[in-house]
């Protein structure tokens, strides 16, 4: 049963990324000045060193491999336990936000696997946003802090994306298509990673 859930999850995921990529807009690709990766849909990025440019969703920058996805499964187990955070959801938010690169850099500054913002990693305690522990272990304690302000998952995410102040100030999800996009991909992505990690901790 749990290898078919498994199975399932993996073709529900192919799915979901085929039809992502099918509608998405042009991914620049640089590397910053301090050496890492950066994705973008920003055609000049000044100081940066463009390295390719494609259409769509692409295999290296945004469809991680099922044993990339794979690679931190037990750091995401041991922060869920630890932080009461569902294992799926800690997942699909790292698949959202970084695709699984330990190095990502967005355009705004957010940093590592669930690309905390340098300010969020200091209220975090998060001295090393590169490293794939701290960096889980924060983002899942920043889920679980989110989650005791708000009872419903769309605004937990929302949060997430644009910070509580907006939710607060917009009394829902702000009107911003990013967030939107943010919200719907991270909640199209944690069904699929319920069954493909067989998670035991119940939806919260």
């Amino acid at each position: 049963m749990l290898r078919d859930r498994r199975r399932w999850g993996s073709v529900c995921l192919a799915l979901l990324l085929w039809g992502s990529s099918a509608g998405a807009d042009t991914i620049y690709e640089y590397r910053t000045p301090t050496g890492t990766r950066l994705f973008t849909d920003r055609a000049q990025m000044p100081g940066h060193s463009l390295l390719s440019i494609r259409k769509g969703w692409t295999e290296s920058a945004q469809t991680p491999s099922q044993a990339r996805r794979a690679l931190y499964d037990r750091l995401i187990h041991r922060a869920a336990l630890v932080h009461q955070v569902e294992p799926a959801l800690i997942k699909a938010v790292i698949h959202t936000e970084s695709a699984f690169d330990p190095r990502a850099v967005s355009r705004a500054g957010a940093q590592g696997l669930m690309q905390l913002m340098p300010q969020t990693a200091d209220f975090l305690k998060v001295t090393e946003p590169f490293d794939p522990r701290q960096n889980i272990d924060g983002g899942a304690r920043y889920l679980a802090y989110l989650m005791a302000r708000f009872d419903q998952l769309d605004l937990v995410l929302a949060a997430y994306n644009a910070g509580e102040g907006n939710v607060r100030r917009h009394g829902g999800i702000p009107p911003f298509d990013e967030t939107r996009r943010y919200v719907r991909k991270v909640q199209d992505l944690l069904p699929v990673y319920r069954a493909e990690m067989g998670d035991a901790l119940a939806a919260r």
